[in-house]
């Protein structure tokens, strides 16, 4: 695996790339302490009670009795997506969805963790005569009308929390973008500009993150840390009623629009 975090990695950015790694210049580290440490623990308090929304996005609980008149619960209204079979998951730690260390390698093997959740075209798919559904107005891109599955928008909102979260507390490249099946990197007008934009961007995250939490509505009861002996849970052992998502990424991916898989 290759260790250049910045050059190598920034290479293998297609033109569909969802998450983008760019390196800070020196001014923009020269904050006001206390503004830093703010920010600090205000994202450190988010992204703790976060640290789930991947699998609580995709892994969810389906009872009996929770089918509406429309479809199945996160179902797509027009069955312009196949229904997905359910599979029981147990909720483990992977150490690799976190950085270990602010190092290069830790960074490349943690973005290559999240990436394999990823499809090739990730996520986008093209619907013909979307008008005759009921759908938003959708993204025109390469003359098509295209959709972006919410399962790998929300993936691409927790990653762009996260890597702002080690951008403050660490010094690692800041990501900002908002998903976007053919742009690889946002034009450079300058320091403050750029932090207004990925303030709007990390905002436009948590908003999402949190309608899609209160889409979810996952009820699988959690119990007890096994790690420690304080009175607290982590959702370590929980077995959740998932859909299977290899086979959601697998149908995503056959119907890509475009052939690369994006640097995430």
């Amino acid at each position: 695996m290759s260790l250049s975090f910045d050059k190598e990695r920034s290479a293998r950015a297609s033109s569909e790339s969802l998450i983008q790694h760019h390196e800070r210049p020196q001014d923009r580290r020269r904050r006001s302490w206390s503004i830093r440490k703010a920010a600090l623990v205000t994202v450190g308090v988010l992204v703790g009670s976060l640290e789930l929304i991947v699998l609580e996005t995709i892994l969810v609980r389906w009872g009996e009795g929770n089918n509406c008149s429309q479809g199945p619960l996160l179902s797509e209204l027009n069955n312009l997506v196949p229904r997905f079979s359910t599979i029981p998951v147990l909720f483990r730690e992977d150490k690799l969805a976190t950085v270990k260390d602010m190092s290069e390698r830790s960074r490349n093997e943690t973005h290559d963790n999240w990436l394999s959740y990823m499809p090739k075209g990730n996520g986008f798919i093209g619907v013909n005569n979307s008008e005759t559904y009921q759908l938003p107005d959708p993204i025109s891109f390469l003359g098509h009308d295209v959709y972006s599955m919410a399962v790998f928008h929300q993936l691409h909102c927790l990653y762009q929390i996260m890597d702002r979260y080690n951008a403050l507390s660490g010094g690692s490249p800041e990501a900002h973008g908002h998903a976007h099946p053919g742009r690889s990197e946002e034009p450079d007008d300058g320091g403050q500009e750029q932090d207004q934009s990925s303030h709007r961007h990390i905002n436009h995250c948590f908003r999402y993150l949190r309608q899609s939490l209160l889409c979810c509505g996952d009820t699988a009861l959690e119990g007890q840390d096994p790690n420690t002996n304080t009175t607290a849970t982590d959702g370590t052992g929980a077995v959740h009623m998932c859909k299977d998502f290899e086979a959601l990424r697998s149908w995503a991916e056959k119907n890509r629009l475009v052939n690369n898989q994006a640097g995430l």
